[in-house]
Order: structure tokens, then C-alpha cells, then sequence
């Protein structure tokens, strides 16, 4: 009888320890597909794996089911995932153009000399193009952020969760397993929508989006030695006919159908023991990142409706302690940078990005200051991005930095186009490029040549060269050569009694410093001529042909802190300067001529306000051409048409209030803008004339939209003298003076 209970206790005991073997064996693994913007119902779902006590031993996960599984993976909670999501600014992190204020002045200058973002590569082998809309600069500092706390991560097992980023090698079309390296670039790749966003090198290979071979990486996760699976398919299907409506709308339609085949046969590996989970997510489409948040509940209620077969993935109390016991370390950001490391190798410029980050040294490693230098980096214009990265090294804390110049440069040009038409049968255009080019003669000067088609004709070309350890002095000659027909008109500004042909010369040098992104001083020195001629008009009006030598020596001041060049919210536009025109300069006259610009703009939810005061004075012992400026179009004493009203003393108060229409939060939209003007304004030809009851008033109703090839607006105007316009103007409201 002893010996039978002692086989049955053996037995038992056995059976246990097998039990025990088998679920010791037994490996969890959770699979997360791509979706853009449908994949925050992850979250969702992680949240029910929480709840019901699963811990899981790998994570797979492709482009937003990458982000989510390489968040989890490094030690965050659900929770904690969807407090980023929620927080996240999806506008800023989906575009690459840093805070306008982090701009140079010298790229805060172009933008608003041709406030399109239309900008291309130039070369020998003609005309580049970026291979994706978006370099992924902002989302690539926000990932560098989040995952600070694991960069000392080499390998992907050495997660708190083992966890492996599927991408597709856009040349071989090859699915891609990413399981060591950086863990931001094994990210950023996997989510690297093919056209959308350009793709990244990693090593020898060109990655794109897992999900044009693997959306939803069943067989990675069994690679890592997943024996059940928790798969979280989040793909939108196909569209229906009706949707269909544009070219790229059917080619989405195709990468769809492919997608689709793929991804269901993929669908067909799961066994009996796996568990599938296809959240509802209605109309959320893969871009609705403004969205995102939705999505959340949704993949827990989809996660809901599964939990009796989730059940049994529930780990026993020893296992889920060591689950749950898992550690997210807390970066220490006030340990101080120790040494700054720059890669030079993909760069002609990396030693300015060495000077720029001195400051750094010394300073805590904190991300947002260290983020914030490198996009004031990234603002000068010649990067597709900049990388870093902290690493301890033998105690001491290293910031290495790898700044990557633009593929498609370094020569670029900047295309923009200006239209007015009053529908009064007056219309101008204006076609400008203005082409950058690095210059060989010293690194980080750039040639620049500008070139004007229309309303008025130029061709200018400067050569900008930095110096100083910083670089943020500069020396730039320059030469130009333009003309413009401009009408005179008599005392009703209606009739157009004349119209000159008015051309100009000149060649000049500019020494200059950028006190910080916002501010610059410069001294210029500029010799030209002008010449006047009779184009259209009577004989009696003054003489066939006029020419007026000059030559000035001028002191400026540039004080840009505006958010955005077109519709800004917040900050100043200054431009003041002072010529001095004199003989020993070259100069037929002896002046002085202050031109002073200021705009200020304010916010209040939907509502912009841009308040500001333009004025020209020119003091002079006779007229002098190079004193006149000119006042007309929308906004710029509205109900007149362009350069209708000159002279050498000029003055312009004008208020303008926009409304923002739609909804604010949408991405990849175009913000439209319902706007007044009200404007007080005139010219004189002496200072001793101006007197407040001279002065014009005007108003102006308009439209304003928001485009990637600059602003465009529909608008009306009228004039306290009678004078209205309709106006339909391709150009901002806010003008540069720079070259």
C-alpha cells in the first residue's frame, strides 16, 4: 500500500513539474500592423492585456504598430502610451519645418521673399526632387525623446520586452527584420510611408514601410520564439467606389489591394491557440492623426469582445510580478554633457554644427534644450535631418551628433509665384526663383542668384559668406539689375495720364551679423543708377529720358520673431534702416532716408490680429528716385491698385482680423482665413505736407488660404476717396525687403 502511494505521489509530482516545464516554455508573443493613424487602438488593446494579467515575452510590430510595440517594449504602460498619444502635436511632428523662431534670419528672409515651400535640388544631372514629402525631422527628435532612457540599447532582445521593427527594402522589395542598431532609425524605417516620407539608409539598405510586405508580422514574432500569439490588426481595407474620386486615390487603392492579399495571407498562419483582434474603427482613416485619440477606446472595446479567449494568455502570479516588475529607467537629465562627438562623413558643413553645440558643454543633458539647439540647426536649410544620440561612456556623458546634408543639394531653388488682378483690367504677376548654391571657395557660403519675371524684371546675384568661430557674421557683395514699367497717374489716381519705363543698377556689399535666430544689424554700401524713360503717353510729360547716379552708406536693423511668414499668430516683424546718400558715394543728391516697417501679431483661439505702421521719409535738397516708395493693393491701402500712389514720404497704419474657418486640429489640410483691413494711409512729396487730414482711408473684405505654394487671396476693397478694387492675389500680406 506504500509503495502505491508512493507511485502516485511520484506521478503526481511528475505531472506537475511537467505542467510547470510546459508553461515555462510556453512564450507570448504580440503582434502590432501597421495602420498610420488607426494604429493608437494598440493602446487600447494593451490596456485589456493589462487588466487581464498577460505578461508577453516579444513584441513585432510594423510602421504605427512599430512605434506602439518599441514604446511598450522599452518598459512604458499603456497608460502611459496613451497619455503621449493624446498629447502628442501630430501637425508639428509630421512636418519637418522646425518653430518658425528657430529659423535663421537669413531662411526667415527667403520664406518671406517667396513664401513657397516648394524648393528643389539642382545639378548637372538637372532638376531633384525629395523622395518623400516629409524628412521626419520632428517625429525623428519626438522618438529620440521618448526613448532616450533605452539608446544604450544595442540589440533589440536586450529590451525589457525582446522586440523586433519589420521595414521593406525599397530596392529588392525584401522584408526587412530590424533587431539591433539604433532604435529610433529601426522606427523611423518601419513607418516610412513610401512617398510620404523619405526613406532611410540604414546600413547598405534603402528602407521603406514594413507594411508594403509585412503589415502584420505573424512570422517574426514565431522567428523569436512566440508559440501563441495576440495579433492586432488595425488595416483599413479597401475603399469603397464613391471614395474613389482622384488619381491618387486609386493608386492608394491599388498599394491596397496588395496590401490587403498580403496581409490575409499572412492571416492564415495563426493557429487555434493564436488570437485575433480587428478593431472597428469606423471612418478613422490612416491619416486622421488629429483622430488618434479615438482610436484608443475602440481597440479596447475590440479587445473586450475578446477576452474570454484572452483569458487563458493569463500569466501566474510569480510570472506576472516579474512582468509587471519590469523597470523603465528614468533618464537623468541633469547630468551635464561631458563631450560633443559630430560625425563629418555625411555633412560638408559639420564643423558649423560642432561650433553651434558648444554651448551645450557642460550644460544638462536635457532633451528639450538639446532638441531645441539642434533645430535651430536644422533651420539654416541644408539638413534632411540631424541625428543624436547620448551615450555614457566609461562615466563620462558623450552627445554624438550626425547632421545629414539634403540628398537632393546642396544647390536648391525656390520657386514662387504672384498674381493681383482688380477685375478692373488691371493684373500683374510675378514669377520669382531664387537658386542657392554651396559655394566650393569656403564651406557654409552659398551663391545666390535671383531671378523676377513679370510686374517687375530682375536679375540679382550675391555671394554670402559666414565667418567668425560661429559663423553668424557674414559678408555678402551683390549686383543687381531690374526694371519696371510704372504708370502716373493724375490728381483722381484713376486716370493714368503716363507710363514710365523705370530701370535700375546697382552693386553694393552688405556686412551683417545674426545676433540670435531672431535679430540681425548690417551695414550696406551701394552704388547704382537709375534711369527714367517715357514708355506710353503725350510729349509734355517731362523730358524722353532721366538718369540719376547715387550711392549710399546704410545702417539696418531685422528683428523677426514672427511664427509663421503668411498668417502668424505671435511675435514682432521689424525692418528699419537709415541711407545716407552722399557725393563722395557717388551720389547726384545729398538725403537721408528713413524706412521703417513694423508688424505685431496677436491670438485668441481662431482669431489672428496683425497691427502695424509702415513710413518712408526722405529728407533731401531736391528729389531723388531712390526716396520714393509706394503705397497700393490689398491690404496696402485696399480699393487701389499696386505702386498706384508714390512719392518720397509715405505713411501706412493698418489693422487686420482673421478668422480661422474648419477645423483647426485636422492635419494636411489648408487653413482658410475670413479677414478685414482697415488702413490709413497716404504719400507726400515733402515732409512739410504731411498732415493727419490727408490722410486715405480704406477697408478690405478677403478670403485667405494657406498653400504649400504660398497664400493665396480673394478679397474687396474700397477707399474713403471712392477708389474700390476686387482683388485676387497668388502673395503674402507681410513683404521682405532682402535680397
Amino acid at each position: 500500500m506504500t509503495r502505491v502511494r508512493a507511485r502516485l505521489l511520484f506521478l503526481v509530482t511528475l505531472a506537475l513539474l511537467s505542467c510547470s516545464a510546459i508553461a515555462e516554455s510556453e512564450r507570448i508573443g504580440l503582434v502590432l500592423g501597421g495602420g498610420g493613424a488607426r494604429g493608437a487602438a494598440h493602446v487600447g488593446v494593451l490596456k485589456v492585456l493589462e487588466e487581464q494579467g498577460i505578461a508577453v515575452d516579444v513584441i513585432a510590430g510594423t510602421s504605427m504598430g512599430a512605434i506602439v510595440g518599441a514604446l511598450y517594449a522599452s518598459g512604458y504602460r499603456a497608460d502611459d502610451i496613451e497619455a503621449i498619444v493624446e498629447r502628442i502635436d501630430w501637425a508639428g511632428a509630421l512636418s519637418d519645418q522646425p518653430d518658425r523662431t528657430l529659423l535663421s534670419p537669413q531662411r526667415k528672409a527667403d520664406a518671406a521673399l517667396i513664401p513657397s515651400s516648394l524648393e528643389i535640388g539642382i545639378g548637372r544631372d538637372g532638376l531633384r526632387i525629395p523622395q518623400g514629402l516629409i524628412q521626419g525631422q520632428n517625429l525623428g527628435l519626438l522618438l529620440r525623446e521618448l526613448l532616450l532612457h533605452v539608446s544604450h540599447v544595442d540589440h533589440f532582445d536586450r529590451l525589457p520586452i525582446p522586440f523586433r521593427a519589420v521595414a521593406a527594402d525599397l530596392v529588392s522589395g525584401e522584408s526587412v527584420v530590424l533587431e539591433s542598431g539604433d532604435l529610433v532609425d529601426a522606427v523611423r524605417a518601419s513607418m516610412s510611408v513610401p512617398g510620404a516620407f523619405q526613406p532611410l539608409r540604414i546600413g547598405d539598405r534603402l528602407l521603406v514601410d514594413g507594411g508594403v510586405v509585412d503589415n502584420v508580422p505573424i512570422d517574426v514574432a514565431r522567428a523569436m520564439g512566440a508559440t501563441r500569439l495576440i495579433v492586432v490588426d488595425v488595416g483599413s481595407g479597401l475603399a469603397d467606389e464613391d471614395e474613389m474620386g482622384s488619381p491618387a486615390s486609386v493608386t492608394m487603392q491599388v498599394i491596397s489591394i496588395l496590401m490587403e492579399r498580403q496581409t490575409q495571407r499572412t492571416l492564415e498562419l495563426l493557429e487555434d491557440d493564436d488570437v485575433l483582434i480587428r478593431p472597428v474603427l469606423r471612418d478613422i482613416g490612416s491619416a486622421d492623426f488629429d483622430r488618434a485619440g479615438e482610436a484608443v477606446p475602440l481597440g479596447e472595446a475590440a479587445a473586450n469582445a475578446n477576452v474570454e479567449q484572452l483569458q487563458p494568455f493569463a500569466a501566474d502570479a510569480r510570472r506576472l510580478a516579474a512582468f509587471e516588475g519590469r523597470a523603465r529607467p528614468e533618464w537623468q537629465a541633469d547630468r551635464p554633457i561631458d563631450r560633443i562627438a559630430v560625425n563629418p562623413s555625411l555633412s560638408r558643413s559639420a564643423f558649423l554644427v560642432e561650433d553651434r553645440l558648444r554651448p551645450l558643454l557642460g550644460a544638462p543633458a536635457d532633451p528639450e534644450r538639446i532638441e531645441a539647439r539642434i533645430g535651430e540647426i536644422y533651420g539654416e536649410g541644408h539638413y534632411e535631418r540631424i541625428i543624436y544620440r547620448l551615450e555614457d561612456k566609461q562615466g563620462r556623458l558623450v552627445l554624438h551628433v550626425t547632421p545629414v546634408d539634403k540628398s537632393w543639394g546642396p544647390n536648391f531653388l525656390r520657386l514662387g509665384l504672384r498674381l493681383s488682378d482688380d477685375f478692373d483690367g488691371g493684373s500683374t504677376y510675378q514669377l520669382e526663383a531664387l537658386a542657392r548654391m554651396a559655394s566650393d571657395i569656403r564651406p557654409g557660403a552659398e551663391w545666390r542668384v535671383r531671378l523676377a519675371l513679370g510686374e517687375l524684371n530682375e536679375l540679382a546675384a550675391a555671394w554670402r559668406v559666414p565667418f567668425g568661430r560661429k559663423a553668424r557674421a557674414y559678408v555678402q557683395p551683390y549686383a543687381s539689375a531690374r526694371a519696371l514699367d510704372q504708370p502716373l497717374f493724375v490728381d483722381d489716381q484713376r486716370t493714368e495720364l503716363a507710363r514710365l519705363r523705370w530701370s535700375r543698377g546697382r552693386f553694393g556689399a552688405e556686412l551683417g551679423n545674426d545676433w540670435n535666430t531672431s535679430t540681425r544689424t548690417f551695414v550696406r554700401l551701394e552704388r547704382g543708377a537709375d534711369r527714367l524713360s517715357r514708355k506710353i503717353g503725350s510729349g509734355g510729360i517731362g523730358a524722353e529720358r532721366v538718369r540719376q547716379d547715387y550711392g549710399f552708406a546704410a545702417l539696418g536693423i531685422v528683428r523677426d520673431s514672427l511664427d509663421d511668414a503668411t498668417f502668424p499668430t505671435r511675435g514682432t516683424l521689424l525692418d528699419g534702416r537709415v541711407e545716407f546718400y552722399q557725393p563722395a558715394l557717388g551720389s547726384e543728391t545729398t538725403a537721408e532716408v528713413l524706412r521703417f516697417d513694423l508688424t505685431r501679431a496677436f491670438s485668441l483661439d481662431r482669431y489672428l490680429l496683425l497691427a502695424g505702421v509702415r513710413a518712408v521719409s526722405g529728407r533731401s535738397d531736391e528729389v531723388s528716385l531712390q526716396a520714393v516708395d509706394f503705397l497700393g493693393g490689398l491690404g496696402n491701402l485696399s480699393g487701389y491698385g499696386e505702386r498706384e500712389l508714390g512719392g518720397p514720404q509715405l505713411f501706412l497704419a493698418r489693422t487686420l482680423l482673421m478668422r480661422r474657418m474648419g477645423e483647426v486640429n485636422q492635419l494636411f489640410s489648408l487653413p482658410t482665413y475670413l479677414g478685414i483691413s482697415l488702413e490709413a494711409g497716404n504719400v507726400w512729396q515733402r515732409r512739410a505736407d504731411f498732415e493727419l487730414n490727408d490722410l486715405i482711408y480704406s477697408g478690405a473684405l478677403y478670403l485667405g488660404v494657406s498653400t504649400p505654394l504660398g497664400p493665396i487671396f480673394l478679397g474687396y476693397g474700397r477707399s474713403s476717396e471712392g477708389q474700390s478694387s476686387i482683388y485676387l492675389n497668388f502673395g503674402s500680406l507681410i513683404r521682405s525687403r532682402h535680397l
